[in-house]
């Protein structure tokens, strides 16, 4: 298999195990048995060229910018996978694909081959060479001016390169600059410079999606030679949380569940709604020879926030709490009856890190957090990542063996 083929994984030599994978929840039965899937496009070809490339430095990250995040919202009548309404739906999907199109780009990764892969070059270990394509993904168009465009991809897909290339929808390539990247989302902002005359896609309010509405993937699965594809489906769950393999470790990720296809190269685009508008960013599926169309993507409101961060200032910097958490609407009631759970909503935690000191413990339901309700895990990573930063205080509500109980916390700067 070539290179393109790879997909937008070749590149992920910097993690352990030289993959990303769903790690198993270890105190959550149910998720033991279906939660070891593995990034798209992760294969023993992937592998071997990883072992190869082991050691490239990642490009510099671009951070002096202080341009504000000009991110386009989806008019307010325009909600998730809705249709607008009956006087105003009247464009038809191929139409609404055509236009939303050019906004989706491309994204090649180049490293410098080293070692081994220097030797079959021809070249001594010593001497250096242009850095040549590693692997291939997708990304998006959020902003767009006269002098430069930004774009919105996956941070697997970019990672370790030495240049990075973007491949327009007119097959013009451009040279992109690394503005900034978050792994824990899986997240990262380029920046081309030039007039392009492309309308940036529109934001949706991901939170209001719901299960079984209509979704489109673009994106260019196995490489650019599939580049402008798009495959249809569904909204399967409207949040899914769980634990993700990351460069820096396993983080906790809330994604949208969809049945449309997701396939290695399309890390990195759209899902978008059936207006057109953005409400996920692609970035992993379950690949196992027993699954079929489970796939994942970071919720546009999610992604808004981020590259607000990564364009202030290259990174993005989180309140924390110290514990992991679950919907309890994502547990199933066998084993609510188990976890002796005295309510359906609400937030259960997992697990609790021992040296935050924030009073909380294991199989506590927070209900509400500076007295609003909470009843997912996103009410509460949504209020405590927009509204506070570290050093501020909040107060939590929690049922513990039955009893309502509260807890002041100082937020800490999440390392």
């Amino acid at each position: 298999m070539d290179q393109n083929q790879n997909g937008d994984n070749s590149n992920l030599n910097q993690t352990s195990s030289n993959d990303y994978y769903y790690k198993k929840k270890n105190k959550i039965p149910w998720y033991q048995s279906c939660l070891i899937p593995f990034l798209s496009g992760i294969i023993g070809a992937v592998l071997i060229l990883a072992i190869y490339i082991g050691g490239t430095k990642i490009i510099d990250v671009v951070n002096n910018y202080n341009d504000e995040a000009n991110i386009t919202k989806a008019p307010a009548n325009e909600k998730g996978g809705n249709i607008k309404d009956n006087k105003s739906s009247n464009k038809s999907v191929s139409k609404m694909i055509e236009d939303v199109s050019p906004s989706i780009v491309g994204v090649i990764n180049k490293q410098k081959a080293s070692g081994i892969e220097s030797f079959f070059g021809g070249k001594s270990s010593g001497e250096s060479s242009d850095p040549q394509e590693s692997g291939t993904g997708t990304g998006v168009i959020y902003q767009s001016s006269d002098n430069s465009s930004y774009i919105v991809t996956n941070n697997h897909v970019i990672e370790g390169a030495n240049e990075i290339e973007v491949r327009l929808h007119n097959d013009k390539s451009v040279k992109a600059e690394l503005v900034g990247t978050d792994v824990m989302t899986d997240l990262a902002v380029l920046k081309i410079d030039g007039d392009y005359n492309i309308e940036p896609i529109k934001f949706a309010d991901s939170s209001k999606v719901k299960a079984g509405e209509t979704v489109f993937a673009l994106g260019n699965p196995l490489g650019v030679e599939f580049a402008n594809s798009v495959t249809q489906g569904i909204i399967s769950s409207e949040e899914r949380t769980m634990d993700v393999q990351t460069s820096d470790g396993v983080t906790e990720a809330t994604v949208i569940q969809t049945d449309a296809a997701i396939n290695p190269g399309n890390s990195g685009g759209a899902l978008i709604d059936l207006n057109g508008n953005l409400i996920g960013i692609n970035s992993m599926k379950i690949s196992r020879p027993d699954v079929e169309g489970i796939g994942f993507a970071i919720p546009s409101n999610e992604v808004n926030n981020i590259i607000k961060d990564i364009m202030d200032d290259g990174k993005v910097t989180r309140p924390y709490i110290g514990i992991s958490m679950i919907s309890i609407e994502d547990i199933p009631s066998q084993y609510r009856k188990e976890l002796k759970l005295t309510t359906d909503k609400g937030v259960y935690i997992s697990e609790v890190d021992e040296k935050a000191n924030n009073g909380l413990k294991k199989d506590d339901v927070i209900t509400k957090v500076d007295n609003k309700d909470v009843t997912e895990v996103s009410d509460i990573k949504n209020y405590i990542y927009n509204e506070k930063k570290p050093g501020d205080k909040i107060t939590m509500k929690y049922i513990r063996d039955g009893k309502e109980h509260s807890t002041k916390i100082t937020l800490k700067e999440q390392n």
